[in-house]
């Protein structure tokens, strides 16, 4: 034996623990980077992630005042609009998301069909989004849990805290997380059916917001598309999870659709119910709180107290449900290349103890809690609607390209999830969401055209000159999704 090997032979115990170390450092540093933990969730787990994203609960509390101001009780016709849309875009997401299954979801659609200059664009407006949906949320559920409480609390700080622990839960394994969506989302069903319930026994005899709706004009109902449809917003978030999910490519797709129809229903109806419970118009809709004012009207003191208790969980489940989707749009896109260099390796790191993007957790906490401390409900609200429809306008574009581009180059073959009445659904949302943002903030359309030129600008630049927004990976990592054919 020689007396290299003699020295390894007799390693002593302290070395031995330091070789021991270092190899499970290299096993933690080889699992960071394969990525986001696969086969974590079932398709019925990430159903209920998408359910309680798009929370009917949250939804209808969060957005229902708004509608009610700009359009009155034609608020249900701004609803059934938005459903229309909706599920003509749910369509899309589970067609084209077949075809790229990714943890980007529709970041990875833009960028895949429309180009990297696009993906660029679709890069900006989620990290847009994802900086102030959790806010908005938060800031309601703030709102909500301030009133049960004598003499209120800072709604700007409790907003912080409940994004904080939000936070916490977001950082940990994706599949204990999902189950504590799942329970919430549960409590919050029960919450939303029961006010719908005790509503439509409390109608009042003279409403009728189908047939006669009292609008204050036909600009103020088509505004009020926008608010619903980002009531519905969160259908398409089983596409990211399209890396953790184990099951056919056909699962996922049928999740977005299932996700869309369930909050479809919930939400109209309990649109409708709140509607023809109105009493006064005007006075509901003066109210900081249209809903809580219905609730006690139609449930009284204690069952309305109880409600907005399970109205402060939902949204909690839906900001948690939020967070996990966007920083997994963020860790796809920085592991494609769309984010310059330390912004890059910052938003493509993965934990190798949680499997989870988790800068891009830390990233949404500091965004969302300035937001949380300093803006305002409504502000959010609005300015949230015009990017959330943008990102479908650029989805629907991406739908036609895709289908148009497989009949010209691979006519025989069919995607994973076809949809039907092809190209109404893509077409519907093109028309319906252009003609809702002629009736939206100019400030709002203004900020959010501003960004749209400036990135595509700005990546049409780097990609000329290779640099971000061309679509490269981080070294390491593997595609954002599979080479498919359209």
């Amino acid at each position: 034996m020689t007396e290299d090997g003699t020295a390894i032979a007799g390693k002593t115990p302290g070395e031995q623990n330091q070789r021991e170390k270092a190899l499970r450092q290299q096993a933690q540093r080889e699992q960071a980077s394969a990525g986001l933990e696969a086969s974590a969730l079932r398709p019925l787990n990430v159903l209920a992630i998408a359910v309680s994203a798009v929370s009917p609960t949250t939804a209808v509390f969060l957005v229902y005042g708004t509608g009610l101001a700009s359009a009155g009780t034609g608020v249900v016709h701004a609803f059934l609009i938005g459903a229309v849309i909706v599920l003509a875009m749910a369509v899309c997401y589970a067609e084209t998301g077949s075809l790229f299954p990714s943890a980007g979801g529709a970041y990875t659609i833009v960028h895949r069909a429309l180009g990297p200059v696009w993906g660029g664009l679709a890069t900006v407006l989620f990290l847009l989004l994802g900086l102030v949906t959790t806010a908005s949320v938060c800031t309601a559920a703030a709102t909500y849990l301030s009133g049960l409480v004598p003499g209120g609390l800072p709604v700007g700080w409790t907003a912080l805290a409940m994004l904080a622990a939000i936070t916490a839960l977001s950082m940990g394994r994706i599949a204990p997380a999902s189950w504590v969506a799942t329970a919430m989302l549960l409590l919050e069903l029960v919450v939303i059916l029961a006010f719908t319930g005790c509503a439509l026994a409390h109608v009042v005899p003279d409403s009728h917001p189908f047939t006669h709706p009292v609008v204050p004009g036909a600009s103020g109902l088509i505004a009020a598309v926008v608010p619903a449809l980002f009531a519905f917003n969160g259908y398409d978030w089983p596409l990211y999870f399209a890396e953790e999910t184990r099951g056919s490519r056909r699962a996922l797709p049928r999740a977005v659709v299932w996700a869309a129809g369930v909050s479809v229903v919930v939400e109209v109806l309990a649109v409708a119910a709140a509607t023809f419970a109105v009493r006064d118009v005007g006075r509901t809709a003066a109210d900081g709180s249209p809903l809580s004012l219905i609730a006690h009207q139609v449930m009284g003191p204690t069952g309305a107290t109880v409600l907005l208790a399970g109205v402060v969980v939902a949204m909690f489940d839906t900001g948690l449900s939020a967070n996990l989707g966007y920083a997994r749009v963020y860790y796809a896109a920085a592991r494609d290349g769309m984010l310059p260099g330390a912004l890059g390796r910052f938003f493509g790191y993965a934990s190798p103890r949680s499997r989870v993007p988790v800068h891009g957790f830390v990233f949404l906490f500091v965004g969302n809690g300035v937001l949380c401390v300093f803006s305002s409900l409504n502000d959010l609200i609005t300015f949230t609607g015009v990017v959330t429809v943008t990102v479908c306008l650029l989805v629907a574009v991406a739908a036609l390209v895709c289908r148009v581009r497989a009949r010209r180059d691979t006519p025989g073959d069919r995607p994973p999830f076809r949809m039907p009445l092809w190209p109404v659904p893509p077409l519907v949302v093109v028309a319906g969401v252009a003609v809702a943002l002629t009736q939206q903030s100019t400030r709002d359309l203004i900020v959010v055209c501003v960004v749209c030129l400036i990135a595509t600008a700005g990546y049409a630049v780097a990609r000329r000159q290779g640099g971000a927004g061309g679509g490269r990976r981080q070294q390491g990592d593997p595609p954002s999704a599979p080479a498919s054919r359209a």
